[in-house]
């Protein structure tokens, strides 16, 4: 190819990449789904506008073993063990032990056996097949919003099932090539790849320590030092052992996480900017050179073997949790969740890749084979889940249109009021006392930690219009605002002003509630009794009432968008308009 269409090519590649993620993250889906579209429909099976063993030649393949590296390193960053609650350890602890080999040994005789794959390759797609990973699964749960339970043991299987399924994944890989593709699988190899990538991971994890915890480097610098060892350590460990590489990388992530000598939370910004942008590249890439024909050549036997993971492995992979305390219906909804995500996606073609070039029998079956369960088991598991889970009365309450962080009166008050009028409103503390209380108000409430850098993770912030940050402490109001307004629209985050003489700790932190009496006589006055109530926009306030917030929508919402009436005092003509206002208390009718 000329320089300028290497150019072409590449631009165009950044360019859909950043369109399929934006596409995802607008409809809510998860975002693997548009980007394999977007990939095959630009790749070399449609429209041919990107070829990237032309755009890449010999350098595609490690550039894809380089990206997955990162990837696996940036997902061992959330496997921080402390964080998973107690009393959903043992089922994950099984999910992620008995399952992964009821997962991987069913999934390699289902692909000998319906497939036709050769033996080596058939233990291989089994292991490439283990994860699923909270890329697919979190988007899930944010639209299914299961129980508690149910909710932080799927989420916990995902996120330590991508590192699980990868390592597996990579050491039978190093085997078998290791034997020449042979079916014989060395337990050798295996603990050999195991304690390269082991020791390779440790090493770099303390030496990288000492750089995160120094005050003579900046952020910044820390984050470039994070991605220099990650490369380093696996290039050292693939140079000493191949295919080790992929295992230090995840090793490493998991020491650094987990140890308490430094901090590692400047690692943030290598996860909120360098990945996305590496995985959308990664996946359009990937996309682009699949041939639709070879996927559509597996015919019934490729839809046959979709069916049986997601209906026959997976839930025995669900009954290896038999004796803890999770009831049947919630067990049967956990069957639903079969999905396969990224790591699979990106790890597949690397061995496939690899073993055509080497001649192995079987190996130009693997992409194809990866790719249909991708698509498929994300469409069944996207339509099954929210249709067992409604039937079985576990479809979880919708995500709010408002969030209060903290829980004052007033703002109980309007919860309800806003509740009443089918705009669903959450409170968040982490006082027991206070969640209690907001609880017996029929309102919902969390208690879980909020990580502003990832909130979809820990409160389900998808597609909430507001947050009112309006806890006790204003200096806490503000740097929590701050926060938040980085991460979401700031003009999503509102914050209580805090009482006369209180210290501005961080200026511009978030957009102020304004209103004609302040919130200390708000608040007096539902103490007294008066209450919030929603009125239609032809209606007249009554006199003395305080308006406080505005609810919107049309026809194309599928849910109303809110605001506070200081910022919204109209609504453009073509929205319905509400307002919600604390009104005086009603005087009893005179006998």
């Amino acid at each position: 190819m000329s320089t300028e269409a290497v150019l072409v090519g590449l631009c165009l590649v950044i360019i859909l990449s950043v369109v399929a993620r934006i596409f995802g993250g607008w409809v809510g889906m998860p975002v693997i789904v548009p980007l394999l579209v977007i990939g095959v429909i630009a790749g070399i099976s449609v429209a041919g506008l990107v070829e990237p063993t032309k755009l890449l030649g010999d350098s595609l393949s490690p550039f894809i073993q380089i990206v997955v590296a990162l990837i696996l390193f940036e997902g061992a960053l959330g496997l921080r063990f402390s964080q998973l609650p107690k009393e959903d350890r043992p089922a994950v602890l099984r999910l992620v032990t008995l399952g992964v080999l009821v997962t991987w040994s069913l999934g390699a005789v289902g692909a000998i056996l319906l497939l036709g794959l050769p033996v080596p390759i058939g233990i291989l797609v089994g292991a490439i097949l283990i994860v699923s990973g909270p890329t697919v699964v979190l988007p899930l749960l944010a639209f299914v919003r299961p129980p508690k339970r149910v909710r932080a043991t799927l989420k916990w299987e995902g996120v330590i099932m991508d590192p699980i399924g990868a390592l597996v994944a990579v050491v039978v890989f190093a085997a078998l090539t290791a034997n020449d593709g042979l079916s014989a699988f060395s337990v050798e190899q295996f603990f050999l790849s195991v304690l390269v990538g082991i020791a390779s991971g440790v090493i770099f994890a303390v030496l990288l320590m000492p750089i995160l915890g120094t005050h003579k480097l900046s952020s910044r610098d820390k984050v470039a030092a994070s991605l220099m060892m990650v490369v380093a350590t696996f290039i050292v460990a693939d140079s000493i052992f191949q295919d080790a590489g992929l295992a230090a990388a995840l090793v490493m992530g998991i020491v650094l996480t987990n140890q308490k000598r430094v901090n590692v939370t400047y690692i943030d910004e290598f996860k909120e900017t360098l990945i996305p942008i590496l995985l959308g590249i990664l996946f359009v890439l990937l996309a682009a050179n699949i041939e639709i024909g070879d996927v559509f050549d597996l015919g019934l036997p490729g839809i046959a073997f979709v069916f049986f993971l997601a209906f026959m492995v997976r839930p025995l992979a669900v009954l290896t949790t038999i004796g803890l305390p999770i009831s049947w219906k919630e067990r049967l909804l956990m069957m639903t969740m079969s999905a396969r995500g990224i790591v699979a996606a990106a790890t597949a073609p690397i061995f496939g890749l690899a073993l055509t070039e080497a001649k192995v029998a079987g190996a130009e079956e693997i992409v194809p084979i990866v790719f249909l369960v991708i698509a498929g088991t994300v469409l069944l598991s996207s339509i099954l889940s929210p249709f067992v889970a409604k039937r079985l009365g576990m479809l979880g309450e919708s995500d709010p249109s408002m969030l209060v962080l903290g829980t004052p009166d007033w703002a109980i008050s309007l919860g309800k009021a806003l509740n009443a009028a089918g705009t669903p409103v959450r409170f968040w503390t982490v006082d027991p006392k206070e969640a209690k209380r907001v609880e017996e108000a029929g309102l919902g409430v969390s208690t879980e930690p909020i990580n502003p850098r990832d909130p979809d993770r820990v409160i389900g912030l998808g597609g909430v219009s507001m947050i009112a940050v309006a806890s006790n402490s204003d200096i806490a109001n503000q740097l929590l605002a701050l926060d938040l307004s980085q991460v979401l629209e700031p003009d999503q985050v509102y914050r209580v002003p805090g009482k006369g003489g209180s210290p501005e700790v961080v200026a511009n932190a978030s957009r102020l509630i304004e209103t004609d009496v302040g919130f200390d006589e708000i608040e007096a006055r539902v103490e007294k009794g008066q209450e919030f109530e929603v009125f239609d926009s032809h209606e007249e306030l009554p006199d003395g009432a305080v308006p406080l917030v505005v609810i919107e929508w049309t026809k194309a919402l599928d849910r109303p968008e809110v605001f506070f009436f200081c910022d919204r005092p109209k609504s453009p003509r073509w929205r319905i308009r509400k307002v919600a206002a604390l009104v005086p208390a009603r005087q009893a009718p005179s006998s």
